[in-house]
């Protein structure tokens, strides 16, 4: 997740409109983390862009159905990533909302996924 950091931290233009930062964020996100998510077992990623947020699901390896959303990464960005369960693609309000910190999210997803 490193080439995502990178492009976090330098930031984004506010716009009306999807900035190219955006888009390259976006494409970097998805790439690295459906890289991450194969490497600790889970599968089926589907994300949504939205005005400056990503959102989506995924499965874990014990096929419990996951939401994640990255906020508005313009400056309300907290630097962590917001998972809970969801009961099926359209559940947006799910269980209990938990963080990973996006420089450690490997470690803090595997922990997350397997409580």
């Amino acid at each position: 997740m490193n080439n995502t950091l990178t492009l976090l931290k330098q930031g984004f233009e506010s716009s009306t409109e999807t900035t190219p930062e955006f888009k390259r964020f976006t494409r970097t996100f998805k790439s690295e983390f459906n890289k991450l998510l194969k490497k600790i077992g889970c599968a089926g990623l589907e994300c949504h862009n939205g005005h400056f947020y990503i959102s989506g699901f995924f499965n874990s390896a014990n096929g419990q159905l996951w939401y994640f959303s990255i906020s508005d990464v313009r400056d309300m960005f907290r630097g962590s990533l917001l998972v809970r369960t969801a009961k099926h693609r359209k559940d947006y309000q799910g269980g209990q909302n938990r963080y990973a910190d996006m420089s450690n999210l490997e470690e803090e997803l595997s922990r997350i996924l397997t409580r």
